[in-house]
């Protein structure tokens, strides 16, 4: 039986994004504030991350918990629902409110579209910067779709010995390393980076990334 990663732990941070607006007592909104918004979604509603149409595209919209929540160590979990295609990446990330600071740790989960989910860790210290990424190709989780098409489970165990991705409760990456000696807080985006856009389709969009709720426990 897979351990469970909350086991012995205690809820720290929720949100579930059924209120009317974005909750700004948890969250602050990075980018564009217009690519924010709640809508319904199933049976609940959930907070929806959208690009916005510009002359080139490059953006980086989402919600951070910076300033508002952060936490040195815990499992962090989301349910998420990716884009579809490539040329734009969602995702939910951990990282230090001083973007600068050394040593500085990020640890991320990002749907590149296609069915492609990467889990990867970067580090810089004293020694420069250092990416953990799984061996060989990507690996596609889900079947076909359902990385789009549904909403998924994902999470992230940071403790004093390793770090750990989830895909709905089963581990899917693993960094036998301790490079975190910040609290991190919660950011998830939507994004068209510079290298994407030669890939982005605008026929294709609205390809919006969703988030059901969020949990954090310690």
């Amino acid at each position: 039986m897979a351990v469970d990663p909350t086991s012995g732990k205690k809820l720290t941070f929720s949100d579930d994004f059924n209120g009317d607006a974005l909750d700004d007592s948890k969250w602050i909104v990075e980018g564009k504030k217009e690519a924010i918004s709640i809508v319904k979604g199933g049976k609940d509603k959930v907070l929806r991350i959208s690009l916005v149409q510009s002359a080139d595209m490059i953006q980086g919209n989402g919600i951070s918990t910076k300033g508002k929540f952060e936490q040195l160590f815990g499992y962090f979990e989301a349910s998420m629902r990716m884009n579809a295609y490539k040329g734009h990446t969602g995702y939910l990330r951990l990282g230090p409110a001083d973007g600068k600071a050394i040593p500085n740790t990020l640890v991320l989960f990002e749907g590149l579209g296609g069915d492609s989910l990467h889990p990867w860790m970067r580090t810089v210290n004293d020694n420069g910067q250092h990416d953990y990424r799984p061996e060989g190709k990507m690996t596609q989780f889900l079947k076909a779709g359902e990385a789009s098409k549904k909403f998924n489970t994902y999470g992230l165990l940071c403790s004093e010995k390793s770090y750990i991705w989830y895909v709905n409760g089963k581990q899917v990456h693993k960094v036998d390393r301790v490079e975190m000696k910040l609290p991190v807080n919660i950011t998830f985006s939507h994004r068209v980076a510079e290298f994407e856009r030669p890939s982005l389709n605008l026929k294709q969009l609205p390809d919006d990334v969703d988030i059901d709720w969020v949990k954090v426990w310690k």
